[in-house]
C-alpha cells in the first residue's frame, strides 16, 4: 500500500510539470530556457522538502489568501491565452511572452510541490533534502519529457496519419483551458480541504479526489487541443474552397 501512494504521490507530480512542459513545447523557445526552468523547479523542490515541516500547507491552502492566488492565475492565464489566439491569427507570434505565464514558477505549483513533499513524508522514511530531490527529479522528468513530445508532435502525429501542427494558437487554448481548471480549482479546494478537515485528522493523502481533480485538467486540456484541432481543420477546408 505504501508503495502505491509513493507512486501515486509522483505521478501527480508528473502531472503538475505537464504545463510547465507544454508552455515551453508550444512555444519558439530554446532548450537552454528549458534547462534553465528545470534547474529553477528542482531547486523550489529541495527549498519545499527542507521546510515542509516549518509550513501550515492545509491552513495556507483553505485561506482565502489561496483563492485569490488561484483566481488570479486563472485570469492571467485566460488573458494570456485569448491574447496569444488573437494576435496569432493576426499574423503576430507573442507566445515568446506569453508562454511565461504558463512556465515560470507560481504560488499553486510550489504549494503542489511542498503538498507532495508533505504526503511523501508521511510514507517513506527519508530526510526533507531526499525527499525534495525526489520530487525535483520527477517533476524536471515531467518537463523534459513534455516539452520534446509538444516540440516533436507535428512529427508524431504525421506518422499516425494526422494532420496537426502545434502552434501559438494551440498554446493558447491550451492556457485558455488551464485558466478554467484555476477557477474551479479556486472554489473546490478550499471547500474539499475544510471537509477533510472536519471528517478526520488523519494526514492528507492523495486518493480518490486528488486523482479525479488531476484527471479533470486532463480532460480540461485534451479537450481544448481537440477544439483547437477542429478549428484548424475547417480552416483549412474553408481556405481549400476559397483557392
Amino acid at each position: 500500500m505504501a508503495t502505491l501512494i509513493v507512486i501515486g504521490i509522483l505521478s501527480s507530480v508528473f502531472i503538475f510539470g505537464l504545463k510547465t512542459g507544454i508552455g515551453c513545447g508550444f512555444s519558439k523557445t530554446g532548450w537552454n530556457v528549458v534547462f534553465v526552468l528545470c534547474l529553477l523547479y528542482f531547486v523550489i523542490a529541495l527549498v519545499a522538502g527542507y521546510f515542509m515541516d516549518a509550513i501550515d500547507v492545509t491552513s495556507f491552502m483553505s485561506s482565502p489568501l489561496a483563492a485569490a492566488i488561484h483566481i488570479t492565475l486563472a485570469l492571467f492565464l485566460l488573458g494570456g491565452g485569448i491574447v496569444t489566439m488573437k494576435k496569432w491569427h493576426s499574423g503576430c507570434d507573442v507566445s515568446n511572452k506569453t508562454f511565461l505565464i504558463m512556465v515560470l514558477p507560481c504560488p499553486v505549483c510550489m504549494a503542489a510541490l511542498l503538498v507532495s513533499c508533505v504526503a511523501l513524508s508521511t510514507v517513506v522514511d527519508f530526510s526533507g533534502l531526499v525527499i525534495g530531490a525526489l520530487v525535483g527529479v520527477v517533476f524536471v522528468i515531467s518537463i523534459l519529457v513534455t516539452t520534446f513530445v509538444m516540440k516533436n508532435l507535428s512529427k508524431i502525429t504525421k506518422k499516425l496519419h494526422i494532420n496537426f501542427d502545434g502552434t501559438p494558437d494551440t498554446l493558447g487554448a491550451i492556457m485558455v483551458f488551464i485558466g478554467l481548471f484555476y477557477l474551479i480549482a479556486a472554489i473546490m479546494i478550499p471547500a474539499y480541504i475544510n471537509a477533510s478537515s472536519a471528517r478526520s485528522n488523519i494526514p492528507v493523502s492523495f486518493g480518490t479526489p486528488e486523482l479525479v481533480a488531476l484527471f479533470g485538467m486532463i480532460l480540461l486540456i485534451s479537450f481544448g487541443a481537440v477544439l483547437t484541432i477542429s478549428a484548424d481543420r475547417s480552416r483549412e477546408k474553408s481556405m481549400s474552397r476559397k483557392h
